[in-house]
């Protein structure tokens, strides 16, 4: 399914905790058949209801991208997190069965996503734990996975009334990766210096949202 991307030289055991890379150049691959999915520069934006999945395995050794809730639905529902290679029923449902998917959002261990909440996602195979969940630049202990076995998709599951927006390019980050200096950013050409302050990139980013829902 789709591409792959390796970036990162596997870490020799021992290793300290390196930057997470960002993931570049990903777009949505398979979705739900009530899932639909729109993508601009801004990132790409996810409603209606059921599971997509970006069309790139997870192979960087750490990787990091972040999901913004545009919008809440009444159920609640929306799920931020990563999924093995889903077919059928499995994208008309929702993320987080702890077996093809795991994820942070709903019902699950963390509580639910609220408007505004910007959600980063931590994956690397060589970092134990292999997931974690950053809400709003905070750590969530209770959303932490140890291990997942298999190639991982980066995934989001909505509900009704639910608008989710993933963001791969590090230029739209609300929140700098885990291992990168405070106002830098860490693609895949190595850490170059962010001059533009989060106020500014967070409008910048609210306008390519604008610009994406009209």
């Amino acid at each position: 399914m789709g591409q792959s991307i390796c970036c990162c030289p596997p870490r020799e055991q021992g290793d300290a905790e390196g930057p997470m890379a960002p993931l570049a150049s990903v777009r949505m691959g398979k979705r739900g058949t009530q899932v639909k999915v729109k993508q601009d520069i801004s990132g790409a934006l996810v409603t209606g209801t059921g599971v997509a999945l970006a069309d790139t395995v997870i192979e960087q050794d750490s990787a990091y991208w972040e999901v913004r809730v545009l919008e809440a639905g009444s159920g609640r529902s929306a799920r931020v997190g990563v999924a093995l290679d889903l077919a059928g029923q499995r994208l008309d449902s929702q993320l987080g069965d702890s077996v093809s998917s795991w994820a942070f959002g709903g019902e699950l261990p963390g509580g639910p996503l609220n408007k505004n909440d910007v959600i980063g996602v931590a994956f690397g195979q060589g970092d134990i734990p292999n997931l974690r969940f950053f809400k709003n630049g905070t750590l969530l202990v209770e959303g932490e996975v140890l291990r997942i076995r298999g190639e991982a998709y980066p995934a989001v599951s909505v509900g009704e009334g639910d608008e989710l927006l993933l963001v791969f390019e590090p230029g739209g980050f609300a929140h700098d990766p885990p291992g990168v200096e405070p106002g830098q950013t860490h693609g895949s050409a190595g850490t170059q210096e962010n001059d533009v302050s989060f106020g500014q990139k967070r409008s910048y980013l609210d306008e390519l949202v604008v610009a994406l829902l009209s």
